[in-house]
């Protein structure tokens, strides 16, 4: 790891994976760290393996979104490689793991940080969350599948730029590009099945900055991606993370039907079928149109695996009205 070696690592993240660390703010460095260290049934290696594969399928493609790279796993019985980095993290995660070490996305920059505060922000709290150190570590998880609800009444007062969950009316109400995210994110999909034979599990969808200048490495994602302006965002891109659950599905109706049950269980990333909301459901056939353009790319117009993006959609139409 590039100075690693010379820097105490901070901690930028928690999944159910495990913790996330990276050099400090302001460093060269610009890999992130992710140490087994959360449930053990998640596997960092399934994150690893899956990771690597989706680089290179997506790779292959001109796909829009940004994918970290994927640099090494390292086992926790590593002895060579931890006695010369153990501490490199803070005393009380001294304990050895299975890591593993990737690209860290940019965080947005402190302008965009003060001007998401000032939007949607509680006023009693903007002074605090704008100085505060974790909140420097700020990328946006894009939901396009749900709307906040307004509760007058409400106690929760809690805020954070952390994995902030931006719904879609917050996107509408920012003038952002709704239908072209939902266009990246439904290609994307269709090359997770159809090209990758991965189910998407539990991924994640963020805004952020791009990598900008930095070099590319081995194992690096060299997509030329689509890079979004807006006022208050600036430059950002969309990008996919947290490949650890995802499993490798067969192009059939039982892997269909293992896509389908992805789609569902995972955070409200992608648009849903069966809105009220005349924009969402402008959004839905957006969506929709892609993902079957997308598929039909990559899997033609006949063989048996042809009518299996239409399976796809009519289950998950079908069981949004259950």
């Amino acid at each position: 790891m590039q100075n690693a070696r010379d820097e105490i690592l901070r901690h930028i993240g928690e999944g159910a994976c495990g913790s996330v660390w990276a050099a400090p703010t302001g460093s060269e460095n610009t890999r992130a760290v992710k140490r087994e260290d959360g449930g053990k049934w998640r596997s960092i290696y399934n994150d690893f393996v899956m990771h690597r594969e989706i680089i290179q399928t997506l790779s292959a493609s001109e796909s829009s979104v940004h994918i970290p790279a994927c640099y090494e796993y390292i086992k926790a019985d590593d002895f060579a490689w931890w006695d010369e980095r153990i501490t490199m993290f803070p005393t009380k995660q001294q304990e050895r793991c299975n890591v593993l070490i990737t690209e860290r996305i940019p965080p947005f920059p402190q302008a965009v940080r003060d001007a998401i505060v000032d939007l949607c922000c509680p006023g009693s709290l903007r002074a605090t969350i704008k100085a505060s150190e974790a909140n420097k570590d700020c990328l946006i998880r894009l939901y396009l599948g749900r709307r906040r609800r307004f509760e007058t009444n409400s106690k929760f007062h809690g805020f954070t730029l952390r994995n902030f969950p931006l719904q879609q009316d917050q996107v509408e109400a920012l003038g952002l590009d709704g239908a072209q995210y939902a266009r990246i994110m439904a290609g994307t999909l269709a090359e997770f099945y159809w090209s990758a034979n991965i189910d998407a599990n539990d991924v994640e969808f963020v805004l952020a900055p791009s990598r900008a200048n930095r070099s590319l490495e081995s194992g690096s994602h060299k997509s030329a991606g689509t890079i979004f302006r807006s006022h208050v965002l600036g430059e950002h891109v969309l990008w996919v993370l947290d490949f650890d659950c995802c499993k490798r599905m067969p192009l059939d109706e039982a892997g269909v039907e293992q896509a389908v049950k992805a789609f569902y269980k995972n955070d409200p990333y992608f648009p849903r079928p069966g809105r009220d909301n005349v924009n969402d459901q402008a959004l839905w056939r957006e969506f929709r149109e892609c993902f079957l353009e997308k598929s039909n790319i990559i899997l033609g117009h006949e063989g048996p695996e042809a009518r299996l993006p239409t399976l796809w959609l009519e289950m998950v139409e079908q069981r949004c009205r259950k």
